[in-house]
């Protein structure tokens, strides 16, 4: 509060400066003609022959600033129930589970977008359309899917783990080794076998 007041004060101080004629010393504010007798200055203003008195900072000083203390860092993070699926959503994935293993794999997007339309904030569905995305050799949407799955599910370490995995092996898949260990690492600190 103390530098607002300071700043606010140096402004007015600034402000008032710039209306003020130039400063003179008694003999050279005579007038015109040279007679040496004291009246208004070049511009008609007053003549004043010595500063105002001014509190606070100097111009040109600046005034100290102060730092608040940092917040306190949370001491644990919060911890969520681990995501499940409803019972339509469960039926749903094991459908196309099924149609991935045999091949069909438009018919499990369809059966996943079925399931993603019933609880699109299921962090459990984007990891299995992100899986399914890898086995259509879609990376990049994959890694998409294992991001979105990661966002939802803060607090849930083991499908934070999941979605680790997942972003892992897309980007291992487009040859990113080092990011891809990035990932598993992250994935083996919230779930450690």
């Amino acid at each position: 509060m103390r530098s607002i007041l300071v700043w606010v004060g140096v402004c007015v101080i600034g402000l008032s400066a710039c209306s003020i004629a130039p400063f003179h010393d008694a003999k050279s504010a005579g007038t015109p003609s040279g007679g040496g007798t004291s009246g208004p200055g070049p511009g008609g203003g007053p003549v004043l022959t010595k500063p105002p008195e001014v509190s606070g900072p100097t111009p040109g000083t600046q005034a100290p600033i102060e730092v608040p203390a940092p917040a306190p860092l949370p001491r644990e993070r919060p911890h969520t129930p681990p995501a499940t699926l409803s019972p339509a959503s469960r039926a749903l994935v094991a459908q196309a589970q099924s149609q991935r293993s045999r091949g069909d794999l438009p018919g499990a997007t369809v059966s996943l977008e079925r399931a993603l339309r019933i609880e699109p904030n299921n962090p459990l569905l984007w990891i299995e359309m992100g899986r399914l995305r890898m086995d259509q050799a879609n990376f990049p949407q994959a890694e998409s899917m294992g991001r979105r799955a990661l966002s939802m599910a803060i607090g849930d370490d083991g499908t934070q783990a999941q979605a680790w995995d997942l972003i892992g092996d897309s980007l291992k898949a487009r040859g990113k080794n080092p990011q891809a260990e990035e990932a598993f690492a992250r994935a083996r600190e919230l779930a450690p076998q």
